[in-house]
């Protein structure tokens, strides 16, 4: 048995050191927390902002795909983690509005991934749009999540 207690000491010891460094990670976090991460995508020649926005009681995550007046966006769809998705369309010759999903969120430090696409130019009808994966964090900075490139963002 004594030769089985440093053991165990020594895993409380590495246990508490981890326990701590994660500990000092969020706190990193929650002093960084700004609540918006708006990422910046140029996707099938069409400049997209990811506007995403914390709510204030941190429960759930707003997420617009914005082309702003782009005439070369055909299609916009977006999907969030948990199924949730939407796509907007021009209507009537008109740009087409920014599409927006409601994304639950358990953890409100953690990140959240979502897709979103752009079927610009060269889009046609019954073609799948240009896809991108972007990792948002509530710190302000989001990722192309299949890369880990951090995206530049727009104030």
């Amino acid at each position: 048995m004594a030769i089985t207690a440093p053991g165990i000491a020594g895993a409380s010891v590495q246990q508490h050191t981890h326990d701590k460094q994660q500990t000092q990670h969020r706190h990193t976090k929650t002093t960084a927390y700004k609540d918006r991460t708006g990422p910046a995508l140029h996707i099938d020649s069409v400049k997209a902002d990811v506007v995403a926005h914390w709510s204030s009681k941190r429960d759930h995550l707003v997420v617009e795909l914005r082309p702003y007046f782009d005439r070369n966006a055909k299609v916009l769809p977006i999907d969030g983690p948990a199924g949730e998705s939407t796509e907007t369309t021009p209507e009537k010759g008109w740009f087409p509005r920014a599409p927006e999903i409601s994304v639950p969120v358990k953890d409100p430090l953690a990140e959240v991934t979502v897709r979103t696409a752009v079927g610009g130019k060269g889009w046609q009808e019954g073609m799948t749009p240009s896809f991108r994966a972007v990792r948002l964090s509530p710190t302000g900075i989001a990722y192309n999540a299949e890369t880990g490139q951090r995206l530049p963002s727009n104030p």
